[in-house]
């Protein structure tokens, strides 16, 4: 099984690395809504890494967490966010681990750490979403004891994708 360091970063990791793991992580959404029927943009890539830059600082304490997983050789392997919601409730976002680093563990690993990071935030609440297609994070997240709920919670992607409503999945887990 490879190396792979999990960081919880306090400041942006190098742009260059995090734009290209994005890339792939948008891309793979962007397939699978596509094989949903849904329309894209062809610029959707390059807005949604735009508008995560705008609002990188949601992502960094002490508004949320951003982690990110290494292998051996240095490469940007993964990552995962948080953003508090409100003063309980905290959205884990962007949980991505490349084609080469899957099976390793650092999904879990990612998972854990923002958990442990939202507890230590003082959250009580986390939420997330995916998709229908997104098969491995809707195995993943109840193993790591999130339970999925049928009623549409309002996350960012709810308000902002209004068209994705149909194809979301979302779950919680109390914390606190």
């Amino acid at each position: 099984m490879p190396d792979i360091q999990i960081e919880i970063c306090s400041q942006m990791p190098p742009k260059e690395a995090l734009n290209d793991l994005l890339g792939q992580y948008y891309a793979l959404i962007i397939e699978r809504m596509r094989a949903m029927g849904e329309e894209i943009d062809p610029d959707a890539p390059r807005s949604a890494l735009a508008e995560f830059w705008e609002k990188s600082d949601d992502y960094l304490p002490p508004n949320g967490c951003l982690v990110v997983a290494w292998n051996a050789d240095k490469v940007m392997v993964g990552c995962g966010m948080l953003k508090c919601l409100d003063a309980a409730t905290g959205e884990l976002k962007r949980l991505f681990v490349t084609q080469a680093a899957r099976g390793t563990g650092a999904g879990r690993q990612l998972v854990e750490a923002r958990v442990e990071a939202a507890r230590k935030m003082g959250l009580k609440r986390l939420v997330v979403d995916t998709l229908t297609p997104n098969v491995e994070m809707r195995s993943l997240y109840p193993k790591l004891g999130f339970t999925e709920v049928f009623d549409p919670i309002e996350t960012t992607t709810y308000i902002d994708q209004p068209s994705l409503r149909p194809h979301l999945h979302y779950f919680v887990k109390d914390i606190g």
